[in-house]
């Protein structure tokens, strides 16, 4: 019995090291896909005024127009630095776009706009999903920017 209980012993010791082998694998692999994602990624950020379903959808009207703007001006850049640059010679324009949607829309809020570097947390885009992490990133904060604790 003895005998039994030891092989019996040995199997669960080797199959906690070959589980423990996969999970730090997989989590090196997934750290690794997320530099090089980091690497070569802008990202937008645009944080509504409030949770409000009015401020959210002002939110989404000045990300649509952001993002028009940036994909015409960003066309012939080549890397994530060249895209950098070209947005932060452009910055007075974001503001003034931004400013046009939210007057459209008949609201007063203030624009902050930043370009640096962000932490995100996992974000789905339907069958596309970014890892955690920190991205370089175009911030857009509309008046208060305030959201709930609840993460969506």
């Amino acid at each position: 019995m003895k005998f039994f209980k030891t092989r019996l012993f040995k199997f669960f010791i080797l199959v906690f090291l070959f589980l423990l082998f996969l999970f730090i694998t997989a989590k090196s692999y997934a750290n690794s896909i997320s530099d090089e994602l980091s690497d070569n990624i802008f990202r937008l950020h645009i944080i509504a005024n409030s949770d409000s379903k009015e401020d959210q959808e002002l939110k989404l009207k000045v990300r649509d127009s952001i993002i028009q703007y940036v994909e015409n001006l960003t066309l012939d850049c080549k890397n994530k630095n060249e895209v950098i640059s070209v947005i932060s010679k452009n910055i007075d324009n974001l503001y003034d776009i931004s400013e046009q949607v939210i007057k459209d829309n008949g609201y007063n809020y203030p624009i902050n706009i930043e370009i640096g570097n962000f932490y995100f947390p996992t974000k789905y885009y339907g069958n596309i999903s970014l890892p955690s992490g920190y991205y370089d990133a175009l911030k857009i904060k509309i008046g208060k920017a305030e959201r709930s604790k609840l993460v969506v």
